[in-house]
């Protein structure tokens, strides 16, 4: 009995050295991507991948690494399309993956961007090709898993409906395009600095072109239709609209009926180049955005 007690003891302390699996931290890759050192948040991730033993955790990896490919093909030269090509189809391949193993949102936004960046490197008939598979990627974010706080998912919503076509070739729509960049800009993270964000609200009311007093006249339709939809795709087109246009912007003094969309587009633009120069987390690609919003401001001004 006692040596069975001794065994017991022994085994137990014996089990005790053994480590436990270590469970996938991503702190680090997300920091990396961030800081876009792409060759070493894809080590990491691999090295992430390794310690994934449930299908929830391979799925936190596959999106990443999706998320990661969109960034990889943006900074091969425009006129590398295949390697472009490339890029993003590991990309979506990664997405849906990521889909297969464990639903959720973000594998569903990056499958997303990377065939709307395929799309847009391939031309605008192939761009069209993608877009209605993009749209649906898009609102099962949005509707089925209700999730309204992710700046990207609303930027991409924004961009597919600002530069397709509408009428009888696409469902592109200039002002709800807006609206959605609206909320895109509403839902930015504070620790980064998103200039393209800027960029393009201020391309987009730019070329609409409303005076403030069609601004307060058609922010007053968008308020019923605010009210009267129910999913939040829908919902989401007369955003801009909610409250009859009495909103004031977090880079303005004054509410949006009181200025015209150019006016605003000059704001938007003058706001992101002050805060340039005072941000503190500043990207590589951040200063090759910013050059693009200095040429633009100057035309706009």
């Amino acid at each position: 009995m006692k040596r069975t007690a001794v065994l017991l003891a022994l085994f137990l302390f014996m089990s005790s050295l053994v480590p436990l699996a270590a469970a996938p931290d991503f702190t680090q890759a997300d920091l990396l991507q961030d800081q876009e050192n792409f060759t070493a948040c894809e080590t990491e991730l691999m090295l992430q991948k390794s310690l994934a033993t449930t299908d929830q955790e391979q799925a936190e990896v596959l999106w990443r690494l999706a998320r990661l490919q969109v960034s990889i093909g943006d900074e091969l030269p425009d006129n590398d399309k295949d390697g472009k090509f490339r890029e993003y189809e590991k990309g979506e391949a990664y997405a849906l993956q990521s889909i297969e193993k464990h639903p959720n949102p973000l594998a569903y936004l990056w499958k997303s961007s990377n065939i709307g960046r395929w799309g847009q490197t391939k031309g605008p008939l192939n761009a069209l090709g993608k877009a209605k598979g993009m749209l649906e990627d898009l609102t099962i974010i949005v509707n089925e898993f209700n999730t309204l706080d992710s700046t990207e998912t609303w930027y991409v919503l924004s961009s597919l409906y600002d530069e397709l076509p509408g009428g009888f070739i696409s469902f592109g729509n200039s002002v709800w395009a807006i609206s959605y960049m609206r909320r895109a800009m509403e839902t930015l993270p504070p620790t980064l600095l998103y200039p393209g964000h800027y960029k393009k609200l201020a391309e987009e009311l730019y070329s609409r072109n409303w005076s403030a007093s069609k601004r307060a006249k058609e922010f007053k339709k968008m308020e019923n239709d605010w009210k009267k939809t129910t999913t939040n795709l829908e919902k989401y087109r007369y955003y801009e609209g909610k409250n009859g246009g009495e909103v004031q912007p977090f880079y303005s003094s004054v509410p949006l009926t009181r200025m015209s969309d150019r006016q605003e587009a000059q704001m938007v633009l003058a706001y992101i180049r002050a805060k340039h120069k005072v941000f503190n987390n500043l990207q590589p690609s951040d200063a090759k955005e910013m050059e693009k919003i200095e040429k633009l401001f100057i035309s706009y001004t």
